[in-house]
């Protein structure tokens, strides 16, 4: 079982934008779906199976799947934070405010976070 963290950070970054993309008009099943497309894909990364979307954007679409990849860890981030803070709310009693405060930090650490990586994605790019 070996990851590759080229295609599981597009992957990453394919989701991130997707799901963004269609929250923005608030396309609830289409992302609902869209979330199973991405764990069964990250299934299947996990057994060395590279689904057949992601071969095709990393190949056809080289830059972008560049900068795509270059803000992957941020989906992968934001689901391990929400993870890691429902386990801890078994253990840990928070106010009932906290959730609302927590997912605003969140939401705003994975933006700037997105920014900042494209940043120097692209000076990267452009140094080469």
């Amino acid at each position: 079982m070996k990851l590759s963290q080229k295609e599981t950070l597009l992957l990453g970054g394919l989701y991130g934008v997707s799901d963004t993309s269609f929250s923005l008009f608030n396309f609830e099943i289409l992302r609902d779906i869209l979330f199973i497309v991405f764990l069964f894909s990250l299934v299947m990364l996990c057994f060395n199976k590279t689904p057949q979307y992601i071969s095709f954007v990393a190949t056809k679409y080289p830059q972008t799947s560049y900068y795509l990849s270059a803000i992957g860890w941020v989906t992968y981030f934001m689901i391990m934070a929400i993870l890691i803070f429902l386990i801890s709310h078994f253990f840990i009693k928070y106010p009932d405010d906290f959730f609302a405060k927590f997912a605003y930090g969140l939401m705003y650490c994975g933006a700037c976070g997105a920014v900042l990586s494209l940043l120097f994605a692209f000076i990267k790019a452009k140094r080469r």
